[in-house]
């Protein structure tokens, strides 16, 4: 067998990289003499994106089919902000399978493809006890036993390699499974894994309990090669060029795209009596969870402040692309004056953590309490970035039960607000 893989993975709505990525594609499969396979294996959608945001991710699809993909997995950028319907738009937006194996049920994705004599197939981080206040609608399987399921049933269909794209991670010693652990559990009946999630630039790869294992960094800045003649497997990245130019179907189908949200996002949907702040957002999650008392960090809620006046849709998605679910919780007095504390130091304000995409945390809001009591119990209402360790304000080791109000976002959750 004589082929070449290119791979790339965690784009996450690099739309100009993504551009040019599909020019290198284009060039590949044009100029080779043998199969050329273009794999992403997840979040190519990013909810700091424009186009994707708009879209709750089914943009990036289309300018991924743009772009030559031959198959992609699932990443967890979108099912884990908008719940798992929105995959079924994804994969109706796709030009190519979308590959999901290891959630049941799951409407849209398929659990892997052959292509030609090329078997392929996916597998998502869960999240499985991460977030014990969400029902996400699925259950999720042992990943061990589907890789060998679909891998055994890939070569009974006549698959003489098997791939799996995963968005595992290379190495999380916070989840269940990774691929380091799951690599050598399927050596002999896996001939290869393009990993994702954890964002790993493996310049060679490396070779994982006899597996190839191949990652190509993020944000479109790297394409990765694999090389396959005969039994030899031999794995690379390679820099995307900065002056690369931008293949025009996918210019033009983000063009394309534009119109088609415009009278959705013109839409009018309140005359705000007063400004849309941090501290708005805060008091309309007390009253939309039912709580003593609403928090909410600025830097993550909002971009900017939304002055009186009329507003549209457009206006408010543009100010609040946050993708956070609100949240409740019971909280001890002590915890939540901790929490306040914490949010309203000066250097925690400043501080620009990964997920905000390098914005500060900014101040933090609050509603319905001045002064707190550590004697009491507060039912405290908030997003998962302010109720969940990750966001940085509460602990991990408290074990807060929280009840999310998934899968609605922080903007919808504000527009429903504004027209009751």
């Amino acid at each position: 067998m004589r082929l070449t893989i290119l791979h790339t993975n965690d784009i996450h709505g690099r739309q100009e990289r993504l551009a040019q990525i599909a020019t290198l594609v284009a060039q590949e499969k044009a100029a080779a003499g043998h199969p050329v396979l273009y794999l992403d294996a997840g979040d190519v959608e990013e909810t700091t994106n424009r186009l994707s945001n708009l879209t709750k991710g089914t943009a990036m699809h289309r300018l991924l089919s743009r772009a030559g993909c031959d198959a992609a997995t699932v990443g967890n950028a979108c099912w884990l902000r908008y719940g798992t319907q929105v995959l079924a738009d994804h994969a109706r937006a796709a030009s190519y399978p979308l590959l999901l194996a290891n959630f049941d049920p799951v409407e849209g994705p398929v659990p892997s493809v052959l292509i030609g004599d090329v078997g392929v197939f996916g597998l998502t981080a869960s999240f499985a006890g991460a977030f014990e206040g969400i029902d996400f609608g699925f259950v999720p399987l042992p990943e061990v036993e589907v890789a060998l399921r679909c891998a055994r049933d890939l070569r009974a269909h006549g698959a003489k390699l098997v791939i799996l794209l995963s968005h595992l991670g290379l190495d999380d010693p916070r989840a269940s499974i990774d691929d380091r652990r799951l690599a050598p559990q399927l050596a002999g009946e896996v001939d290869l894994i393009v990993g994702a999630h954890s964002h790993h630039l493996l310049p060679s790869g490396e070779v994982i309990g006899g597996i190839p294992v191949a990652q190509a960094g993020e944000y479109g800045d790297h394409i990765g090669r694999i090389e396959i003649d005969g039994g030899r497997i031999t794995m690379s990245v390679e820099r995307v060029p900065d002056d690369t130019t931008p293949h025009p179907e996918v210019i033009a189908e983000s063009e394309r795209i534009e119109p088609e949200v415009r009278s959705f996002l013109d839409e009018r949907i309140a005359e705000l009596e007063r400004r849309l702040d941090g501290d708005w957002v805060a008091s309309m999650l007390r009253e939309r969870m039912k709580a003593d008392v609403g928090i909410v960090q600025e830097g993550q809620a909002l971009l900017r402040t939304l002055p009186p006046g009329p507003l549209t849709r457009g206006a408010l998605w543009e100010a609040c692309e946050s993708a956070a679910n609100p949240g409740v919780t019971r909280m001890t007095g002590d915890r939540l004056a901790a929490v306040l504390a914490r949010g309203r130091d000066p250097a925690f304000m400043t501080e620009t953590p990964r997920p905000l995409r390098g914005r500060a945390r900014g101040r933090l809001c609050v509603s319905g309490v001045g002064t707190v009591d550590p004697d009491r119990e507060y039912v405290v209402a908030g997003t998962d970035w302010e109720l969940d360790s990750y966001g940085g304000l509460a602990e991990r080791d408290w074990g807060l039960e929280v009840r999310y109000d998934f899968p609605t976002i922080m903007r919808e959750a504000i527009e429903e607000h504004l027209r009751s």
